[in-house]
């Protein structure tokens, strides 16, 4: 323990014995920039500023993040930069979030940036939990933590739980116990390695506020403790506890009476909640004029949902028809069929939920980090091609046009996997599986427009049969879901890992600007199904043209993707029956096997 000038105690951070606290700052080796984002390196423990990252040049977030691990190059096996989330709980939440609402407060009522440290030194700055604390989480949730937005407002108990409860990180206003600070007082210190803050990350869950932390040099050699009996380790700790009960101050040996009964209020939030966990459904985007008013659900890690419809070439469809939509497990999923759009839009579900999307479903705006909006419709052989306009790029912000596939990440930039190819705005530079190769001797810009072109083997080259020459896959071997009144499909999707992509002679990918054309960008691109997609970088906006009418003219023989509506009705068509053909004796038996159970339900 050290006393520091204003007589508070605290506790230094205590660095490995083999690595001495270096003195020196980044690549730049300049000074620690109090308020911007720098990440720590595990390896030789410097701070590197975001601005001088030179493989992570896309990284953003907020600053004071303590729960991650990077790399720096010198540091990293492979001599490039890394960095990797770890999993965050409350307690890491609330460290982050009290940092940067305290530094936000003094940057607004410092004039100069350096006095920061020396004002916030002459106590904790306390901020109220229900009119502050829980607004700032509710904004700022996807940069605090990689768990999904919840969905209940429960969290804000266990929010107000582990203020109260961790008192070595943060303090109880003694005037208002309805307001809590960071105890932490320099803000230089927040990071993975902060004392306190490694050991969370230790122990996974911290112990009692009445029972000491083990420290790094703790003994933790147990064989003088007695036999290993069943039980035993719960009266160690039993006994532990009480030996240090007296030792611990009486302030610190529970939480705060009215900071832990406090009741949070409700607070609403009307924006999408992110991914969610398995067994729930995000609030999706209301289209009108499909089929009345339908609500889809948001597609999600792991799961997606398409529309169903209906199939009136199934002689059984009328045997269902009086059957609640909440019973969808009941009905088989063969009566329905995949609703697709009739013409090649922006996806209204299969896209990241914070982007908005014009009414005419053509112009997407960005919002934040890089996130995807895919088309509708999918192309699986053929040369095609459409156009992007670049609206509005503001200043920081990016765009990357390019083809995905359905595994694709969503919430990331495009290029990002192995599943998707994107032109970069910045430096024209190309990417594929999060490499980034020089591409266009100049970026694109606002009023640009940007033609993507694709070239897969025609259908006529694949071997086989019908069944081998790339029909888009039936849904009706799918699960059925009620969202809202409505039935839907729901696929699991596979994993990503166990997918083994094989890459295709002469498929390829080229971009245009203005007209001209920029060269192969990519060559032998993996085997799949590809959809026009977009990624955007804070607030940038791109409007899709997917033809016929294009602004300047297509390549020779690639149509406009516009025309795959139509002929993607079709083929679906041609797949279902192929299932329904197929499987006819197997549907027959499960349609009598639910209507059996129906009628014992009834």
């Amino acid at each position: 323990m050290s006393r520091r000038s204003d007589g508070s105690e605290r506790r230094r951070r205590r660095e490995s014995p083999d690595i001495p606290t270096p003195t020196e700052v980044c690549y730049c080796l300049g000074e620690r920039d109090l308020g911007a984002l720098e990440l720590h390196c595990a390896g030789c423990r410097k701070w590197f500023h975001q601005r001088c990252l030179r493989d992570l040049t896309e990284f953003y977030g907020l600053p004071f993040m303590v729960c991650y691990i990077f790399k720096c190059q010198d540091c990293s096996p492979d001599k490039k930069e890394s960095w990797s989330m770890k999993q965050t709980n409350f307690s890491h939440m609330c460290v982050m979030a009290l940092a940067n609402m305290t530094y936000n407060h003094y940057n607004e009522i410092v004039q100069n940036k350096k006095d920061i440290l020396s004002v916030s030194a002459q106590g904790p700055k306390y901020f109220h939990v229900e009119k502050e604390i829980v607004p700032f989480f509710a904004e700022n949730w996807e940069n605090l933590t990689n768990n999904p937005r919840r969905v209940k407002n429960s969290w804000h108990v266990t929010l107000s739980k582990t203020l109260a409860k961790e008192t070595e990180l943060f303090s109880v206003n003694p005037e208002n116990e309805s307001e809590v600070g960071l105890s932490e007082l320099n803000l230089l210190e927040i990071g993975p390695f902060h004392e306190n803050i490694k050991k969370l990350l230790q122990l996974g869950r911290r112990p009692p506020a009445n029972q000491p932390l083990p420290t790094a040099d703790s003994d933790t050699n147990d064989s003088d403790s007695g036999p290993k009996t069943r039980g035993a380790a719960k009266r160690r700790r039993e006994e532990s506890s009480s030996r240090t009960s007296s030792m611990t101050p009486t302030k610190l040996s529970a939480p705060s009476p009215a900071l832990s009964d406090f009741k949070m209020p409700v607070v609403t939030i009307e924006k999408p909640m992110g991914l969610l966990k398995k067994g729930t459904l995000d609030a999706g985007t209301v289209v009108e004029g499909m089929d009345g008013t339908v609500a889809f659900p948001y597609n999600r890690e792991g799961m997606q949902y398409f529309y169903a419809e209906k199939d009136v070439h199934v002689p059984e469809r009328d045997k269902f028809d009086n059957v609640d939509p909440e019973l969808a497990n009941q009905i088989p999923a063969h009566i329905y069929r995949w609703q697709v759009p009739n013409q090649v839009v922006i996806s209204t579900n299969d896209r990241a939920h914070q982007l908005e999307v014009s009414d005419d479903r053509l112009t997407v705006t960005g919002k934040d980090g890089y996130a995807v909006a895919r088309a509708t419709h999918f192309i699986l052989y053929g040369k095609w091609y459409y156009e992007v306009e670049l609206l509005d790029q503001p200043e920081g912000s990016h765009t990357r046009i390019g083809w995905c596939q359905q595994l694709a990440s969503l919430q990331a930039c495009l290029g990002y996997n192995q599943f998707s190819y994107s032109w970069r705005s910045k430096k024209g530079t190309r990417f594929h599986n999060a490499i980034g190769r020089t591409y266009s001797k100049e970026d694109y810009r606002v009023g640009d427009v940007l033609g993507c072109l694709i070239e897969l083997p025609e259908r006529d080259h694949f071997k086989g049969n019908v069944k081998g020459s790339r029909l888009p896959p039936t849904r009706k071997d799918k699960t059925l879901l009620n969202y809202k009144g409505r039935i839907f499909f729901e696929e699991k999707e596979e994993r990503k890992e166990e997918v083994r992509v094989v890459p295709q002679p002469g498929a390829r990918i080229t971009f245009f600007k203005n007209g001209v054309s920029c060269g192969t960008a990519f060559e032998d691109i993996n085997s799949g199904a590809y959809y026009p997609a977009v990624s955007l970088f804070h607030s940038a906006t791109a409007k899709f043209n997917f033809g016929p009418d294009f602004k300047y003219p297509a390549p020779p023989g690639a149509r406009p993707i516009c025309e795959r509506a139509e002929e993607m009705a079709i083929e679906l068509a041609l797949s279902d029956m192929l299932f329904l053909t197929e499987k006819a004796d197997e549907l027959q038996q499960n349609v009598e096997t639910k209507l059996r159970t129906l009628a014992t339900t009834n």
